[in-house]
């Protein structure tokens, strides 16, 4: 997952992590397009001031997730800002905050999760020397599996492999190496959830499973 939209997954739910259910593997996410070159890594200082999203990060993007591929897109509502701020030690600190829906679309049948709410405060802080970022949030979210590392750190927690959460705290640490070469994404060497006190778990594809039956249920 590139760096823009894992800014975007953030604050699209308090947190947008990984997730898989207990014994199984995350598959590959689809490839998404690269963001522009002046998106790669964190936002600069915006020195304190809350600011909103640039228009790369409120693009729709796809996740292998549900035995199939899904698409998260921006609903009707969006008032997510955010602020970028650098520590002495070089470290960037992003918090996120505001109100969001999702449009959530499953590719295989077609099911669709629509307006899906979202609000609460989230914070990302990236190391310095692009080793780790530790990600923590508070309120609701949507969280999906982004990489088997990521997928299996959530399974030892007993989290399905995409959730809806509506309330608690989630945090993890993801830690990097570094890309070789400038415009290459890095490598997740480990992750690891420190704190989850997530309350009403809803999983996701259990969910889009219900809005499929929905739809074939032919009308009265």
């Amino acid at each position: 997952m590139n760096t823009t939209q894992r800014i975007t997954a953030a604050a699209a739910a308090v947190l947008l992590l990984a997730a898989a259910p207990a014994g199984a593997t995350a598959p590959e996410p689809a490839s998404p397009a690269e963001p522009p070159a002046e998106m790669q890594g964190p936002p600069p200082s915006t020195h304190g001031k809350f600011v909103p999203y640039p228009d790369e990060a409120n693009q729709p993007f796809t996740v292998a997730a549900c035995d199939s591929e899904v698409t998260i897109s921006t609903g009707d509502v969006d008032e997510r800002e955010y602020r970028s701020l650098v520590t002495a030690e070089g470290d960037t600190v992003l918090e996120h905050r505001g109100d969001l829906t999702l449009d959530i679309t499953r590719a295989s049948d077609g099911a669709m999760l629509d307006e899906v709410g979202v609000d609460g405060r989230s914070f990302e802080t990236y190391a310095a020397d692009g080793t780790s970022i530790e990600i923590s949030g508070s309120g609701s979210g949507v969280v999906f599996a982004y990489s088997e590392l990521e997928a299996q750190a959530f399974a030892e927690a007993g989290l399905p492999e995409a959730f809806l959460f509506l309330s608690g705290e989630l945090a993890g640490t993801i830690t990097l190496e570094p890309a070789a070469e400038p415009g290459q994404e890095p490598t997740v060497v480990s992750a690891e959830i420190t704190e989850n006190s997530t309350e009403y778990v809803f999983d996701l594809c259990d969910l889009l499973d219900q809005a499929a039956a929905d739809q074939q249920t032919p009308s009265p």
